[in-house]
């Protein structure tokens, strides 16, 4: 089944993510209006009216409150086969966006008019579901994309999070980022970056939008789940590799961030190739 969602809403009431944050699938996000902080992989991002934020499969991300409450966004996620329902080599270009390093794009002027009527174009195209919305939504989404890959290099990245956020917790991400196979522990991280615990979770928290713990444990799910799709592997052992001491423990985890036990992830996957 072809994935292919997009939605506009504005709230006027402060407002931060709760829920761990990561998905299968492609997702794109506008800013209209307001400010937020904006949460991806190992980085904080300041994002702005105009902004374009582009989240691979599986990146870890996360949005929350800034100094100004008020903000309203477009979203847009759609999928490997709706990709390929396009084109079947269309990922070599379509896909340029979320590839790289830079997640944000600040557009302005003639750039915002023309990103902004596309994405007016695909809320209508969704809405309306006249005759042919599927096959317009692909050329406007395709137009999209193609204006995005070519503007790169031309366009700056939104700024990150300004120095008040230590960088120490920055280090600490990509230590995890790497380290998530072996026992991490609150006390042990604390010792071996020479802060206190209760100034790192504070901070971490701050910095991140995650606790320590909720950061630690998407991470090794993250893993799992890629392991449940690439390999014929037993649950006992990707619980191993993916950094659990039991597999009890992995499967009361995997199913607080998914919903869904280990088996029933690896049969959806099966079923859905």
């Amino acid at each position: 089944m072809l994935l292919y969602e997009i939605e506009r809403l504005r709230r006027d009431q402060p407002f931060s993510m709760t829920m761990n944050h990561f998905h299968d699938h492609y997702e794109i996000y506008y800013l209209l209006r307001g400010k937020r902080y904006y949460f991806i992989q190992d980085r904080s991002y300041l994002i702005q009216e105009g902004d374009l934020v582009f989240i691979d499969k599986n990146e870890l991300h996360k949005t929350r409150n800034a100094d100004i409450h008020l903000h309203e966004r477009i979203l847009l996620n759609f999928d490997d086969s709706w990709i390929r329902s396009i084109d079947e080599k269309a990922s070599t270009h379509l896909l340029v966006p979320f590839q790289q390093k830079q997640h944000i794009f600040s557009l302005t002027g003639a750039n915002r008019t023309f990103v902004e009527n596309l994405l007016f174009s695909l809320l209508r195209e969704k809405h309306q579901a006249l005759g042919g919305w599927q096959l317009n939504s692909k050329a406007l989404l395709t137009q999209l994309l193609f204006f995005c890959s070519r503007i790169t290099d031309k366009i700056s990245s939104a700024q990150e999070d300004p120095p008040a956020y230590n960088p120490k917790i920055f280090e600490i991400v990509a230590y995890i980022n790497e380290q998530y196979r072996n026992r991490l522990t609150l006390a042990s991280i604390s010792e071996s970056f020479h802060i206190s615990p209760s100034y790192f979770c504070r901070t971490f928290k701050e910095t991140t939008g995650f606790s320590f713990i909720e950061y630690l444990n998407n991470v090794r799910i993250r893993e799992a789940q890629r392991l449940l799709r690439e390999t014929k592997l037993k649950v006992i052992h990707i619980a191993e590799q993916s950094g659990f001491d039991s597999v009890a423990h992995f499967g009361r985890v995997f199913k607080q961030v998914t919903t869904q036990t280990p088996l029933e992830c690896r049969k959806f996957i099966r079923h859905n190739v």
